[in-house]
């Protein structure tokens, strides 16, 4: 089997970078990636890491876009973090993770579904599988696709939380998507 794999923004100083808040996702993203990407070659997998550095927003997209589509394979990764809840203090509890699919894919969704469980296992909100049609991402690449928001920057208990077990999210991605 093979999947295309990409961290979802430019890198920093790169452009359309992402959310920042007390981590930075154009840094955390590669590095989910790359352990992502690891961890699935060490099952065998070819992947294809279809990661663009530089550019506006619609750049960063077509450049992602076009190097998804120009591989055969079975799945196509997005890895993000997310952001909105700015909050100033920890309350114990995480904001958490959620996958977002198109909903026309049982395979994506079986995927997300086990990815959102399992980092729920780690301790985070389980915040669940997500169907748009809204996403430029998952509506223009040629396989099913699937756009993972690991948690959130700007929650201190996610980012505490995160730093003390990214590897292992890293392993539950990577175990959802190769069994």
């Amino acid at each position: 089997m093979a999947i295309n794999i990409h961290a979802g923004h430019a890198k920093v100083g790169g452009g359309a970078i992402g959310a920042v808040g007390y981590i930075s996702e154009s840094v955390e993203d590669r590095r989910i990636k790359n352990l992502v990407k690891k961890n699935l070659i060490k099952k065998g997998y070819k992947v294809f890491d279809c990661t663009t550095d530089k550019g506006t927003q619609s750049q960063v997209l077509s450049g992602i876009i076009k190097k998804c589509n120009s591989n055969k394979v079975s799945l196509d990764v997005s890895i993000h973090f997310n952001c909105g809840v700015s909050q100033k203090n920890s309350d114990g509890n995480t904001t958490g993770v959620e996958v977002w699919t198109t909903g026309k894919n049982k395979n994506a969704d079986a995927i997300a579904s086990s990815i959102c469980k399992g980092i729920n296992k780690l301790g985070f909100k389980n915040r669940g599988v997500k169907h748009t049609n809204g996403l430029y991402f998952l509506n223009h690449t040629k396989a099913p696709a699937i756009l993972i928001e690991v948690c959130f920057v700007d929650d201190p208990d996610d980012v505490k939380l995160y730093k003390k077990t990214y590897k292992k999210i890293a392993k539950v991605i990577a175990d959802s998507i190769g069994g």
